[in-house]
């Protein structure tokens, strides 16, 4: 399906042209008009395609640059607000995401030779999604999951099971149990030279502080056998730039609001 964006350009330009979308494979005119519209248009078009060339895929996406003539031409967006749809950021699916930056710094006199937009100095911003099921699902063979996730519990199975030799291990699927603040993880293990053993991983999950992630009374149960293992509680560190402030199950998924540091 074909991506949706909407920009919006917000106290920039009192005077800016209604532009129409350019068809299909034919190249965008910049408006004959006064530089300040020139530069409005000019500067929201390269923060849509910069916003794009940070994500695999973006269903619908709407951008609002909010400031006055004097900041814009000073190369500083006093305020940029983004909100996107079926968002997809190296293999993370998200249904909804809403992110918020101010006083950004930007390389507008390249900008306006038709160069890409570049960050000048790193951006806070503050960030909100939504994760539902499927999101979760179709998100589980992400590098960003598998590099989080596997060093994490891979040790715990390790201690618990017993194993000889060390097998590969794969992660496939998920579900969320809001009502329980639980989720259910598939995978599997592969040891050399032997088929591979499905398992389910369960775990509570909470806010442990704005950088940290408890994977609370985690159990795992390989399906060949019905024994379920208890397993320890587990940490994920997010990182110094990461700060949630909101981690919280509905009927529909996981909601997650927070700062991070955008660098350039």
């Amino acid at each position: 399906m074909r991506e949706k964006e909407i920009i919006k350009l917000a106290s920039v330009s009192s005077d800016r042209p209604e532009l129409s979308p350019p068809s299909e494979g034919l190249p965008m005119t910049l408006p004959i008009h006064p530089s300040r519209s020139r530069i409005g248009w000019v500067l929201s078009h390269a923060v849509q395609l910069w916003l794009r060339s940070q994500v695999e895929s973006v269903g619908e996406l709407e951008v609002q640059i909010n400031g006055g003539d004097r900041q814009i031409l000073q190369g500083v967006i006093p305020q940029v607000s983004l909100s996107g749809s079926g968002v997809i950021y190296q293999g993370l699916h998200l249904s909804t995401l809403e992110v918020q930056g101010t006083g950004i710094q930007v390389n507008l006199m390249d900008i306006m030779r038709g160069k890409s937009l570049r960050l000048q100095d790193p951006v806070p911003v503050v960030a909100r999604l939504h994760l539902t099921e499927a999101d979760l699902n179709a998100s589980m063979r992400s590098p960003l999951i598998a590099d989080a996730f596997t060093p994490l519990f891979f040790p715990l199975f390790a201690a618990a099971l017993f194993w000889n030799s060390e097998p590969t291990l794969t992660w496939q699927g998920a579900a969320i149990l809001s009502s329980d603040e639980t989720l259910i993880f598939q995978g599997s293990f592969h040891p050399p030279s032997q088929a591979a053993q499905p398992f389910l991983l369960e775990t509570r999950l909470q806010l442990a502080n704005p950088s940290k992630l408890h994977f609370l009374n985690p159990t795992i149960q390989i399906l060949s056998d019905s024994a379920v293992i208890p397993l320890e509680t587990v940490i994920l560190p997010l990182g110094s730039d990461v700060a949630i402030s909101e981690l919280s199950f509905t009927e529909s998924g996981l909601i997650c609001q927070g700062e991070l540091t955008v660098l350039p």
